[in-house]
């Protein structure tokens, strides 16, 4: 009878799993050696995190220049003022809140994204004047309009029954 080298290779792996396999049954490897134990420690109170500092405006107005993810990506086009003086067709996408700073992610008509933080203008001269999580706020000569993040749901549970199967008795 001939064996060839895989064979040969496979009975020896089969033989050294057989040989592990009955060491650890006969108890080998079971003596552990746990450390001395140690003397009880009072868990200090610890304070809470500590604050960041604030940036400056300056710095992280940089950010909206050059993101360090996407080397690639260019500063918002900026357009000529546009006529509309409604806030129709604009969406809240997000919302960005650190610290003191606060911006929003809008999406506008033109299927074109903008970030604008409090206190600037669009260009149909709605200023954004306060932001929550939830909900940005634009003012726009004495008027005052409310844009929100839209909260998706789950659709309704099916009313359609589950699968049963069939009884059937064991034999």
């Amino acid at each position: 009878m001939k064996f060839d080298s895989l064979t040969l290779a496979l009975g020896a792996a089969t033989v050294a799993l057989a040989a592990v396999a009955v060491s650890l049954s006969m108890g080998a490897v079971q003596d552990i050696d746990w450390l001395p134990a140690g003397e009880a420690r009072e868990a200090t109170p610890s304070a809470g995190p500590a604050a960041l500092p604030a940036l400056p405006a300056q710095a992280l107005a940089l950010t909206w220049q050059q993101s360090m993810f996407s080397p690639e990506r260019k500063p918002d086009l900026v357009t000529g003022k546009s006529q509309a003086s409604s806030l129709d067709g604009i969406s809240l996408n997000g919302v960005i809140i650190d610290g003191a700073s606060r911006w929003v992610l809008l999406q506008l008509p033109q299927k074109r994204r903008l970030k604008l933080a409090v206190g600037s203008t669009l260009d149909n001269g709605w200023t954004l004047d306060s932001v929550t999580p939830q909900n940005a706020t634009f003012s726009h000569q004495g008027q005052t309009r409310e844009l929100r993040l839209p909260m998706l749901r789950l659709p309704p549970p099916s009313k359609v029954p589950p699968i049963t199967l069939p009884n059937v008795p064991t034999p």
